[in-house]
């Protein structure tokens, strides 16, 4: 069992955005300000409080149960009627020492998967980040914790550390002073550097959730903020190594060690001798120590969400007048795609058939922010694709 224990505060953060996160699932919209945020825990999360009705109710208990390994034997005869009552069940359930904590993956490619992890895992995992980062007095929050990024780093490291948080969305001001912590994925600081000039002094970025571009990560530390590190994990793993920008040498974390899988390749070891799978192919550099070569599986990443070209691609030839078709990232981090049509098809006529398509059999984050058209995929003299304007 962990030395380091599960705090209310923590898991009040947590319990609020898996809730808003099933709500919004629920209504299929985004929600009014009362159902986003922390809620405190003597509000009624009945119509006369949170604005629940008794499906959504049921829903959240359904949400907090899966996430918290809980069941209803926890329960009082009378079900919850205040966050704070959702609270006391969680913590009831998470004394144990096998208590544990799930998180679905993203489900680009279908129904998300659930991902289990010991508690005393993840709380050992934010005991050792929180060392590193024993100097910031404040968490500044643009991700929500009910993604495991955002339940180690906004919930977890900060219990952990003694220090506030603070829930920030950019296009309104941050706010930043120094002493700070930002927790952002790539696309945020990407848009961040758009919209901060420059960093006050001694501010400190984490980024994970996707690839941070070099060119990102050398701007914000031009731009003045004084250290970046770049998380390198997934959701059926939790944190796997950490590199500080410049760097492109990733070490591991303590729970974890390579060993050796056939021919030039790696897979992780846990402390129990448990092997699992590394998204990326890697190159080992030291007895603790890789660099990402690229993806497994040729997923992208898209705000965070795992997207695999291959499946886009292939909805957009099931398109009438479609021979041929490519996809890759552009430059702001979404889908761009080349489209060949079949001869005498209007590519304007085309474009609003893919763009029809795309609404109905692909998710937001699959979904290509343009389309060029051409006689040819784009390709070099050794035949190999290309990128393109």
């Amino acid at each position: 069992m962990s030395s380091v224990e599960l705090r209310r505060s923590a898991v009040h953060r947590i319990a609020c955005a898996a809730v808003a996160a099933e709500v919004r699932r629920i209504r299929e919209t985004v929600l009014p300000p009362l159902v986003e945020g922390i809620w405190p825990e003597a509000m009624a999360i009945d119509e006369a409080g949170l604005g629940l009705d008794s499906l959504e109710q049921l829903g959240a208990l359904g949400a907090l149960a899966e996430m918290f390994d809980l069941d209803d034997s926890l329960l009082d005869e009378a079900p919850p009627s205040t966050v704070g009552a959702w609270i006391d069940w969680i913590m009831a359930g998470q004394t144990a020492a096998d208590s544990n904590m799930t998180v679905r993956t993203s489900g680009s490619t279908g129904e998300k998967r659930p991902c289990v992890h010991a508690t005393s895992d993840l709380l050992d995992e934010a005991a050792w980040l929180a060392a590193r980062f024993a100097d910031r007095r404040r968490i500044v929050a643009l991700v929500p914790a009910n993604h495991l990024y955002g339940i180690v780093w906004t919930a977890l490291v900060p219990s952990v550390l003694g220090v506030p948080i603070v829930v920030r969305t950019l296009g309104a001001p941050l706010g930043l002073v120094a002493g700070d912590l930002v927790v952002a994925v790539p696309e945020q600081w990407q848009a961040a550097l758009r919209l901060i000039r420059r960093f006050p002094e001694d501010v400190v970025g984490v980024s994970s959730a996707g690839v941070l571009d070099a060119s990102v990560a050398d701007a914000l530390r031009a731009a003045g903020l004084a250290r970046l590190v770049d998380v390198y994990g997934a959701s059926e793993t939790s944190a796997i190594a950490i590199r500080e920008v410049p760097a492109a040498r990733y070490d591991l974390l303590p729970r974890w060690r390579l060993v050796p899988h056939g021919a030039d390749d790696w897979q992780l070891s846990d402390r129990a001798g448990v092997i699992t799978d590394l998204p990326d192919h890697v190159e080992r550099t030291g007895d603790r120590a890789f660099r990402l070569l690229g993806r497994r599986d040729g997923a992208v990443q898209v705000a965070g969400h795992n997207v695999w070209p291959a499946r886009v691609i292939e909805a957009l030839r099931s398109v009438d007048g479609v021979a041929e078709a490519a996809v890759r990232l552009n430059a702001a981090g979404r889908l761009k795609a080349f489209i060949v049509p079949c001869d005498r098809q209007d590519p304007v006529t085309l474009g609003v058939l893919l763009e029809q398509v795309a609404a109905e059999q692909l998710t937001v984050h699959e979904r290509p922010k343009s389309f060029r058209f051409g006689a040819a995929l784009p390709r070099n003299a050794m035949g190999k694709l290309e990128d393109w304007a």
